[in-house]
């Protein structure tokens, strides 16, 4: 909940900033950012090329093979996303018709995705570029999974549309000081992580302590080291800043940008 510098690193991923990887504190205008599934346990299971890193192995060069020449995702990895493409595309399709009249956050995001898609499919780049436009693509498809899980399954729940959950969903949860979004996590089968002051820990009777355990260390189990040479930082503020989200896709809209041929002027 502390001030973070967010950019991409050697994985070309966000590390802990990442909500497709870790765990974000609730921000209203990304609420759906704790519906977004964790890796499945089970590689077989299709969601897990989500999170899947290319190598130099999928990656088909051109004009000579030069390593750092341009190329593209090798086919069998493109027809394995392009088929879990059509499968949200059909999702999204049904959700459209129950509900008429989406949000336009939740369309952008459509169309952001489709669009990361479409350069993946056709248009010729370095390693690194069609690294970082597999990660783009991958973190788009998961945020838009969550958001249709929140509009379709929890979000009735919280409201009281349907029962209560009675278990905890695989999904990224979230991290709140927030009492109401608690209970409405709950209710609602998500993960939550309530933060409260540490002088609720003073007495028994205020705080009810079942088990305590040891956090999980990012530097554990995520990327944190950076990229050579470095990747820009995006953010840097307050992980409660929505600001920060919406850095994502500022910057997917805009990082790939080819050397302007006519020698025209930058910015």
């Amino acid at each position: 909940m502390q001030k973070v510098e967010v950019r991409l690193r050697d994985d070309v991923r966000y590390g802990p900033d990442d909500p497709t990887l870790w765990p974000q504190p609730w921000v209203e205008m990304y609420c759906h950012l704790g519906a977004i599934p964790r890796k499945p346990n089970d590689p077989e299971d299709p969601l897990s090329i989500m999170w899947w890193d290319p190598t130099r192995d999928d990656f088909q060069t051109f004009g000579g093979g030069l390593v750092d020449g341009l190329g593209e995702l090798s086919g069998s990895k493109l027809l394995s996303l392009r088929k879990m493409l059509s499968i949200m595309e059909s999702r999204i399709e049904d959700h459209r018709k129950a509900f008429p009249n989406p949000n336009k956050f939740f369309l952008l995001l459509v169309r952001a995705m489709e669009d990361s898609f479409a350069r993946l499919d056709s248009l010729k780049t370095t390693f690194t570029e069609m690294r970082v436009g597999v990660t783009e693509f991958q973190r788009y498809y998961l945020e838009i999974y969550g958001c249709l899980d929140y509009l379709e399954i929890y979000v009735p729940r919280m409201d009281g549309a349907k029962p209560a959950a009675e278990s905890v969903a695989n999904c990224m949860g979230a991290i709140t000081n927030i009492a109401r979004i608690v209970q409405e996590f709950h209710r609602a089968g998500l993960p939550v992580w309530f933060l409260r002051p540490s002088t609720f820990w003073d007495s028994p009777t205020r705080c009810n302590i079942l088990e305590i355990v040891t956090p999980l260390d990012p530097a554990d189990v995520l990327c944190l080291s950076d990229h050579s040479p470095f990747f820009p930082t995006i953010f840097l503020g307050s992980s409660t800043d929505p600001k920060k989200h919406n850095a994502f896709h500022t910057r997917s809209r805009m990082w790939l940008v080819f050397k302007d041929p006519f020698g025209g002027p930058k910015g």
